[in-house]
């Protein structure tokens, strides 16, 4: 099993106040506009940002802590967050941290907690409350700033390293096709504007030369006549290169500015999940904006393949996404607008009944606005909802 995020929990961040969310190596959430689709991803993002620079700055990519946290009638909650990972060989984690800012007043971290071993036992754990560590790293500073996340300093220890470096190599993705910037090519940007440059990282590199291969192998099968796509320096500027057969006697090559935004925006999709530098998790808004109906299928399965390898969630509204024959509804999870906020949950009792006697595909019941979340499991899940205390035991092996 690939490392992964099995659950997350998270409390007053944006429109979700309360959420209890299980994933899979390859989930699909879906919902309508303004269900909190893009505000369950952006939580994610932030504990990426807020691990990878400082939660000063995470604050400050999204307009301030008053932008994030939940609006509410009395005092302003605090914003919590919980994931329980798989790590791989047996091993578990939970990391949670809540973090407080009365009005007027710079934010600080309330309380901090990481727990790592072979379930059931907790080999290993910190703990901080306002700066203080209750249950101390050896080896590391009994105290930390009280706006900043003890993980980072955590990250340098052999039994926290691996909770940090999930985290922080999560990766969220909206591909927009534009011009290209000159980049080292590390890691694709969340809108793709150095593609070309991790493109050429990917083709250059030994350990990344197979993956290459397949990103030709896939595009070629869901863009007609393209056979590769190369990378190109003009100058100082970096681009992608298109060799398609247009039925000469020898294929033509192409700029990217001769190419559809639809194929663009599939090299960029399809970069996000084979780039080079491992990303723990891939999480792509609208892989089929821009695609064809017809070729929806085969990025599925190319979704479903990187997912053997990394963990892929994407948000869409494609009923093409969702007919797709391998996906079932065991991946899917529903994002819906209660009164009390955003509430996310596994299809319907009554939705997987019809899948499953082949009444209705997933996409057949989005098309006609009848798929909708079981609101009773994620009450059930949130009344479990228990930051900073014991785990919920069927959250499948976490310590």
């Amino acid at each position: 099993m690939i490392p992964r995020i099995r659950q997350v929990r998270i409390r007053n961040y944006k429109s979700i106040e309360h959420a209890v969310v299980d994933l899979e190596p390859f989930t699909a959430l879906i919902g309508p506009n303004g269900a909190g689709k893009s505000n369950f991803l952006d939580a994610l993002a932030f504990v990426q940002d807020a691990l990878s620079t400082s939660l000063d700055m995470a604050f400050k990519n999204r307009g301030g802590i008053g932008a994030v946290r939940r609006r509410s009638g009395g005092h302003p909650p605090n914003i919590a967050l919980r994931f329980s990972l798989d790590l791989g060989d047996d091993r578990a984690a939970d990391y949670e941290f809540e973090v407080t800012a009365k009005p007027r007043e710079q934010f600080r971290v309330a309380s901090e907690r990481c727990a790592v071993g072979r379930f059931p036992e907790q080999e290993h754990v910190f703990e901080v409350q306002d700066g203080e560590f209750r249950q101390a790293i050896p080896g590391v500073r009994p105290k930390v700033r009280a706006d900043r996340l003890a993980l980072a300093a955590a990250s340098t220890t052999e039994e926290f390293g691996p909770v940090y470096d999930f985290l922080s190599s999560m990766r969220f993705y909206s591909i927009v096709p534009e011009r290209q910037e000159p980049d080292p090519g590390d890691f694709l940007h969340s809108d793709g504007r150095n593609a070309a440059a991790v493109l050429r990282r990917l083709a250059e590199e030994v350990h990344s030369a197979e993956d290459y291969k397949r990103l030709c192998r896939f595009l070629a099968r869901v863009a007609d006549g393209i056979e590769a796509v190369e990378y190109r320096a003009v100058g100082k500027r970096e681009t992608l290169q298109f060799k398609q057969n247009i039925g000469l006697k020898h294929s033509g090559t192409f700029d990217a500015a001769s190419m559809s935004d639809g194929t663009l925006r599939l090299v960029g999709l399809l970069l996000a999940i084979f780039q080079p530098g491992a990303p723990s998790l891939v999480a792509i808004e609208e892989p089929a904006a821009m695609v064809y109906p017809a070729v929806a299928e085969l990025v599925v399965k190319a979704l479903l393949d990187a997912a053997n390898e990394r963990q892929i969630l994407v948000a869409t509204h494609s009923p093409d996404i969702l007919n797709c024959k391998e996906l079932t509804d065991a991946h899917i999870r529903v994002a819906a607008m209660e009164r009390d906020g955003t509430a996310i949950a596994p299809v319907s009792l009554s939705n997987r009944q019809a899948i499953q006697n082949h009444f209705y595909t997933p996409g057949q019941l989005l098309r006609s606005h009848e798929i909708s979340p079981d609101l009773v499991a994620a009450r059930e899940m949130i009344e479990q909802l228990d930051l900073f205390g014991k785990p919920n035991p069927d959250s499948g092996g976490t310590p």
